[in-house]
C-alpha cells in the first residue's frame, strides 16, 4: 500500500490500434481492422506474406501501431509506455494526462515494457523524469536506432533504473516489475494490487488476448524467441491476475480470473 493506506490505480488512458500500409503504384495504402489478431500476423497472411519470404522490413508491409499507454497512481504517479512519437508530438499523451486532471509535471517517472518506438519514442515528452525499464533493452534500442539517439534520449532523462535479475522488483509500493524476455531481450512487466485485483500490464510479452490464453505468438517468432515468451508467460500467470493489459489489444479478464 502507499503511504495514504490505499492500493495504486491502473487506468488505461490510451488504448491500442493497428494501422497497415503497403506500397503500391505511386501509393501509399492504408489497411484497418478491428480484430488485434487481424491487425497483426492477419493481415499478413491475407495478403500472402510469410517469414520464409524474408525479413519483416522488406515484406512491403508496414505498421503503425499504437500501444496501450497507462497511468498508474499510488504513492507515486507512473506512466508506463508512454507510446509513439507521433502520441507525444500531437500532444495525445498531454490530453490523456488531462483527461485525468494531470499535466506532464505531475509524472513521478515513466516505465517502458521495452524499447520499442510504439510504446516508448513519446519518452521524449517527459524530459527529466526517472526512466525504468529492463536491462538489456539500450543494446536493442541501439541495433534500431542508433547509438547516438538513444544516448541522447538517456541524456534527456533523469535516473536510469534498469530491472535485472530473475526476482521481481518493487519499483513502488504495490508495483512490481517482473522480467519477461522473449519479445525482447530485456522486456518487462509490471504487477499492480489494485482494490479490483491483482493488475498484469503485460506489454509486448502479451501483444493480444489470444497470446495470453492460447498461446498463438506471432509467426515472426523464431523458436528461441517463443522459449522465452512461453517461460516468460508462465512466470506472469503465476501471479494468477484478474485484469490483463496486453500491449496491442483491450483489457481482458482471464478464464481462471
Amino acid at each position: 500500500m502507499s503511504e495514504n493506506g490505499k492500493l495504486p490505480r491502473v487506468d488505461v488512458i490510451i488504448h491500442p490500434v493497428c494501422l497497415r500500409f503497403r506500397y503500391d503504384k505511386d501509393e501509399i495504402v492504408y489497411m484497418f481492422a478491428g480484430n488485434a489478431d487481424q491487425q497483426l500476423d492477419g493481415m499478413e497472411t491475407m495478403l500472402g506474406i510469410e517469414p520464409s519470404q524474408g525479413p519483416i522490413f522488406d515484406s512491403n508491409l508496414g505498421f503503425l501501431p499504437v500501444a496501450s499507454t497507462i497511468l498508474i497512481r499510488g504513492e507515486k504517479t507512473l506512466v508506463v509506455d508512454p507510446g509513439n512519437h507521433h502520441i507525444g508530438a500531437y500532444s495525445m499523451l498531454r490530453r490523456a494526462l488531462a483527461s485525468r486532471g494531470l499535466s506532464y509535471d505531475d509524472v513521478d517517472a515513466v516505465v517502458t515494457t521495452h524499447g520499442h518506438s510504439d510504446h516508448a519514442a513519446a519518452i521524449v515528452q517527459l524530459r527529466g523524469k526517472p526512466w525504468i525499464l529492463g536491462k538489456g533493452e539500450f543494446t536493442e534500442m541501439e541495433a534500431i536506432e542508433g547509438k547516438a539517439i538513444i544516448d541522447a534520449k538517456k541524456s534527456m532523462m533523469g535516473l536510469v533504473t534498469e530491472i535485472g535479475g530473475d526476482e521481481p522488483v518493487e519499483i513502488m509500493a504495490g508495483v512490481l516489475a517482473v522480467r519477461t524476455p522473449g519479445h525482447t531481450a530485456g522486456h518487462i512487466s509490471l504487477v499492480v494490487e489494485t482494490e479490483d485485483g491483482r493488475v498484469l500490464i503485460a506489454g509486448d510479452q502479451t501483444m493480444t488476448r489470444s497470446e495470453y490464453e492460447d498461446r498463438r505468438f506471432s509467426q515472426w517468432y523464431g523458436a528461441p524467441q517463443l522459449e522465452q515468451l512461453n517461460a516468460s508467460l508462465d512466470k506472469v500467470m503465476a501471479f494468477e491476475p484478474h485484469l490483463v493489459i496486453p500491449g496491442h489489444d483491450r483489457p481482458f479478464r482471464p478464464r481462471n480470473a
